[in-house]
């Protein structure tokens, strides 16, 4: 006896085609514009964010001329000299050694290596709407955000406040001539302390030399390279406050791709302590300048930035996003669904 019943079966391909993909709502949220053509809406971002560009270009221009100026503050470092007449003062007297990254170098590295990576997340994006300009636009904004206004901060502590760097010294070359008229004195007690007037040596250098806090070098690491982890992470769903993801264990290979720029970012930072060229303060705040600016530059570009839900949604989308409320599948799946019309953000 045939025991085949059509109708069960036909039920169950019915289900199987008309069940809802956990991301179905997603990719109608990522369509929406997509009939426009690449420069309509390369257009229609510029309409968006004039002004920010406007913003970044006119901070920009304004650290630029900063860097150029000489402060006139006047510092004092202490020198004791030995009978022999060497300088025994150790910790501002290491030798000086070319860094491993310059600092345009280190820009560079921390401004293209993002950029690079956020065009290849668009090859073959986890998410469906990360095949789209809006993603690619946003993420560029956000990561200009951070690069130019932690350059800006740090450039204007620097200037300001700055410090002795552990190789002055050896770029001072100071030389008390008690002969020179008016005299060279000491200040201080027993008279140990003197300013840049003793130094001999390259006047670029010196003043570079007294410019150490904080580190720029730090700063424009964790500020581009935190800032591609925070970028990647959103992509690869490895952590996520939402309680929604929490069950969806990632591959160990991705929390290593995602810590990757952290680690980048860390030794080229490090190297600049172990070169002389900086404390290990001015590293240390440094850092913080540029994961501060990493992430508040990308919140300015994105709805979230540790909701696996959002985190990957483009700011600007803010009016489509509120359209829609977070539910989850049986599977632990994003399933938007669309709010009612009174309960939108306004």
């Amino acid at each position: 006896m045939d025991t085949h019943h059509p109708s069960t079966s036909t039920q169950q391909t019915q289900d199987k085609t008309t069940r809802p993909s956990r991301f179905n709502n997603l990719r109608t949220l990522a369509d929406i514009r997509s009939s426009n053509g690449f420069f309509p809406k390369l257009l229609n971002f510029f309409r968006q964010t004039w002004l920010d560009w406007a913003g970044l270009a006119a901070v920009g221009i304004l650290t630029a001329g900063l860097w150029t100026v000489h402060p006139t503050r006047v510092r004092y470092f202490p020198i004791t000299f030995s009978s022999s007449g060497d300088i025994v003062y150790p910790t501002l007297a290491y030798p000086y050694v070319s860094p491993i990254f310059s600092a345009a170098a280190a820009g560079l590295l921390c401004a293209l290596l993002p950029i690079a990576v956020i065009l290849l997340c668009q090859i073959r994006p986890l998410h469906p709407g990360h095949r789209r300009f809006e993603d690619v636009s946003s993420a560029l904004l956000g990561l200009a955000f951070s690069l130019v206004t932690g350059t800006f901060f740090q450039v204007v502590l620097k200037k300001s406040i700055g410090g002795f760097r552990p190789h002055f010294l050896s770029v001072c070359k100071p030389v008390i001539d008690g002969n020179r008229v008016p005299a060279v004195r000491g200040a201080g007690f027993q008279s140990v302390m003197y300013t840049s007037e003793v130094c001999t040596g390259d006047a670029g250098k010196i003043q570079n030399a007294m410019e150490s806090f904080p580190s720029g070098h730090a700063e424009i690491a964790f500020a581009g390279l935190l800032y591609l982890a925070i970028y990647v992470n959103a992509h690869l769903r490895v952590f996520s406050f939402s309680a929604t993801l929490v069950s969806r264990r990632p591959k160990y290979l991705k929390m290593l791709v995602v810590i990757a720029p952290i680690l980048l970012a860390t030794y080229l930072a490090s190297t600049l302590v172990l070169g002389h060229h900086h404390h290990a303060y001015d590293v240390i705040f440094g850092g913080l300048i540029g994961s501060g600016m990493a992430i508040w530059g990308y919140k300015m570009a994105f709805v979230s930035i540790w909701d696996g839900r959002t985190n990957w949604v483009p700011l600007r989308l803010r009016e489509e996003v509120d359209e829609f409320s977070i539910s989850t599948n049986a599977d632990g799946g994003v399933l938007p669904t669309r709010r009612p019309e009174a309960e939108r953000v306004v």
